[in-house]
C-alpha cells in the first residue's frame, strides 16, 4: 500500500524557515543562502515532477560566460507543473510575510521558472550577472545534488563568499528594482556537481513578460 502523502496536505516550506534575516543579507550584500528551505517530502515530490522534463543543452558559451548544463523553462501560469506552482505561491506568500517593508518585493511575482540539470564533473556556470530584465529577486532552489555556489567580486571570479548547495537549499540574489536600485546585481558562479546529478529551480520575474 502506498504511504505517499497527498500533495495538497504536504507542507511546502521547511518548518523553521524564516526569510527575514536572509532578505536583509540580500539587501546589504547582494546574496544569501538558506541550507534548509523546503520540507523533505515536498522536495522529493518536486524532484519527481521536474526530473524527466524536456531538457535541452545550453550553449557552451554566451559572450564571456562559459557553462555546461541542461535547461527547460516554465512560464506564466505553470499549470502543467502543479507541485512547482504550489512552491511559487507558498514562497511568495512567505516573502511578503517575512519582509513586508522591503521595497520591490511587494510586486514580485515570478513568471518564469528555469529548471536546470548539471551532470557530474560539468563546468557549471562561470562568474556572471543575471539579466537586467529579471526584477528585484532571483531565487534558486536545489532539488537534488550539491555544488559550490559563490558570490564574486567581479567577472574574474574573486570569491567574496561561498556555500555548498544541498537538496532543499535556497540561494537568493538581488535584482534591479530591489530597494529602488537600478542595478546592484551580484556576480556569482556555480560549479558542476562532484558526484551525481544536480537539479535546480530558479524563479525569476521577467519584466518583459508583464
Amino acid at each position: 500500500m502506498s504511504t505517499q502523502q497527498p500533495l495538497g496536505s504536504m507542507s511546502v516550506l521547511h518548518p523553521n524557515l524564516d526569510l527575514g534575516r536572509p532578505l536583509q543579507a540580500v539587501k546589504e550584500a547582494g546574496a544569501a543562502f538558506i541550507p534548509h528551505a523546503l520540507s523533505e517530502p515536498f522536495r522529493e515530490e518536486l524532484q519527481r515532477e521536474i526530473q524527466d522534463g524536456p531538457f535541452e543543452r545550453l550553449p557552451d558559451q554566451i559572450g564571456p560566460v562559459r557553462q555546461e548544463a541542461d535547461l527547460f523553462v516554465i512560464t506564466d501560469a505553470m499549470t502543467a507543473y502543479p507541485t512547482l506552482t504550489r512552491l511559487r505561491a507558498a514562497f511568495v506568500t512567505r516573502l511578503r510575510q517575512d519582509s513586508p517593508q522591503l521595497t520591490g518585493l511587494t510586486r514580485w511575482w515570478p513568471n518564469e521558472a528555469y529548471v536546470q540539470r548539471y551532470e557530474p564533473g560539468a563546468l557549471g556556470v562561470s562568474p556572471h550577472l543575471d539579466s537586467k530584465r529579471f526584477a528585484a529577486l532571483v531565487a534558486i532552489f536545489t532539488t537534488q545534488g550539491s555544488a559550490r555556489f559563490a558570490l564574486c567580486q567581479t567577472r574574474a571570479g574573486e570569491i567574496i563568499q561561498e556555500w555548498e548547495t544541498s537538496p532543499g537549499s535556497l540561494a537568493l540574489l538581488r535584482g534591479p528594482g530591489l530597494l529602488n536600485t537600478e542595478d546592484q546585481r551580484p556576480f556569482h558562479t556555480v560549479s558542476g556537481p562532484a558526484a551525481g546529478r544536480r537539479f535546480s529551480i530558479t524563479f525569476r520575474m521577467n519584466q518583459k513578460r508583464r
